[in-house]
């Protein structure tokens, strides 16, 4: 649990200190892609899971493909 906590407080930090943005969106990229990568194991091994997990399989994909997309458009400027 310390350990969700400790990332959002990082991610709380990149969202109002400009310093910490960059650092905060590739934590929250590779966060939201192991998660994402462990619901997709497991649904190869255990078959087509619920509908809330499929939804949040949707939802951890959506934010970490929201954030790379974020790092290339702001790199540039």
């Amino acid at each position: 649990m310390g350990l969700y906590l400790g990332m959002v407080i990082l991610w709380v930090t990149g969202i109002f200190k400009l310093l910490y943005w960059r650092t905060a969106t590739i934590s929250n990229i590779f966060f939201m892609l192991g998660l994402a990568s462990g619901r997709i194991i497991s649904l190869i091994i255990d078959g087509v899971p619920s509908i809330s997990f499929l939804v949040g399989l949707a939802l951890e994909l959506t934010l970490a493909f929201w954030g790379i997309t974020n790092l290339n458009k702001y790199r540039a400027s």
